[in-house]
């Protein structure tokens, strides 16, 4: 047998692969890298590009559709249920819907690659049509299943509607095949699961996102004399795009009163966002910057290395995100900021607490707490230099210590985190 039949294979599962924009793309290098004697390959969403090289499937977004119409026959109150009767008449033209979103096409994908069960499908961003999904799959291989590993990111799992997902997450775990593994990105949400629902998951399955972690911080490049605070990503309600305008004020109010350098807040967002009637507009005045607290408006549609720039360019990053959602919920951008050795201003409550609990997070919950803290940073933005190297070493151990090589070697089982 030569050494190349001997190779493992690894399946990445990731139907929100469609463009070079958000996480979705990192997660395919980070667990090729974490897993480099698999041979990789990945199934991406319908409309996928090709950014990244042929996939070896895809999958329709009908077929999400018409699942989910399933489960509101099969848990749902009468009138849910009357309307995926419709519903489905309408799309499908039967009520012979299918048992999950994509087990069937997802096991054909693994026939043709040979999947056996030697071999891994991870799906990094899994919800309840996933895991339905490798039930199917499961089922339909028998033994000659290969393993699957999920990972969870929140506690919503892609149902909005609590008591259908409530029981549809109940009735899979009553039969939830012993090699499929459960994994969550952050401790809190793991807890959550385990307490509310029994489930046998594991915290901790964290991957590099667009920021490899650094040994050294990096200088930046010369602004001016202006602290930079970053805000990134898409302007979403639940990250408090909101409460900007507010914070910005209260620290031009605060500025005032004592001697600071310029305060320059680099946001991402498109130019419409900053026009009237944009989520941004309120932060108009600020953008010549005329009370000493600047905004500089930046396109949110950039090329990976025009982001790995801008983030290095900033001094602190600023997370106003709603605990509603991000007390259990990870953050992409903690991850990119510890990794850069950037002091992380977020509020209080917040999850990955693991890795903003080493003198490199502030917590705030009023917008003047925030506006506080973000002074406290830019007067002596040396002074976290220490905490930020703790806790990107921290982010390096964590790597290290995935999860999911203990699916891959049992023999670690002892040194598990988390449960």
């Amino acid at each position: 047998m030569t050494e190349a039949t001997k190779r493992k294979k690894l399946l990445i599962v990731e139907r929100k692969l469609e463009h070079n924009r958000g996480h979705h793309h990192t997660q395919i290098s980070a667990l090729s890298m974490l897993l480099p004697d698999h041979d990789t390959n990945f199934v991406a969403g319908e409309s996928y590009d090709g950014f990244l090289g042929a996939a070896a499937g895809k999958l329709a977004a009908r077929s999400v559709k018409l699942a989910r119409l399933q489960s509101r026959l099969q848990y749902g109150n009468i009138s849910q249920r009357l309307g995926a009767v419709f519903g489905a008449l309408k799309s499908a033209h039967t009520l012979r819907l299918p048992l999950s979103a994509f087990g069937a096409p997802l096991a054909g994908i693994c026939r043709s690659l040979q999947l056996g069960p030697g071999d891994l499908v991870i799906v990094p961003t899994a919800d309840l049509d996933t895991l339905e999904s490798a039930v199917e799959l499961m089922t339909m291989f028998a033994d000659r299943a290969p393993r699957i590993c999920l990972r969870f990111l929140n506690s919503e799992l892609g149902d909005r509607n609590e008591r259908i997902r409530s029981k549809r997450l109940r009735t899979i775990l009553r039969k939830l095949p012993t090699n499929v593994f459960l994994f969550t990105e952050t401790e809190e949400l793991a807890a959550y699961f385990r307490e509310n629902f029994g489930m046998p998951v594991e915290g901790g399955f964290y991957l590099p996102c667009s920021m490899h972690v650094a040994i050294s911080p990096s200088l930046g490049s010369d602004q001016g004399g202006r602290f930079r605070i970053g805000v990134f990503g898409e302007p979403r309600p639940e990250k408090g795009c909101q409460r900007l305008a507010d914070i910005a004020a209260a620290l031009a109010d605060l500025a005032e009163t004592g001697s600071v350098p310029p305060i320059d807040f680099v946001i991402q967002g498109s130019a419409a966002d900053f026009r009237d009637g944009g989520v941004y507009a309120a932060l108009q005045e600020f953008l010549k910057g005329e009370r000493n607290v600047f905004v500089s408006p930046q396109d949110n549609r950039i090329s990976p290395e025009e982001f790995e720039q801008l983030f290095h360019s900033v001094d602190a990053v600023l997370l106003p995100y709603q605990t509603a959602i991000y007390s259990l919920q990870g953050s992409g951008v903690v991850q990119d900021a510890v990794a850069a050795h950037k002091p992380v201003i977020h509020t209080r409550g917040m999850s990955m607490m693991a890795f903003l609990s080493h003198g490199n997070g502030l917590a705030a919950t009023t917008d003047r707490e925030f506006a506080e803290a973000i002074l406290r940073v830019a007067a002596n933005p040396e002074s976290f230099r220490q905490a930020t190297a703790r806790a990107a070493a921290y982010f390096q151990d964590a790597l290290a210590a995935n999860p999911l090589l203990r699916v891959l070697d049992p023999s670690l089982h002892g040194q598990q985190q988390g449960s």
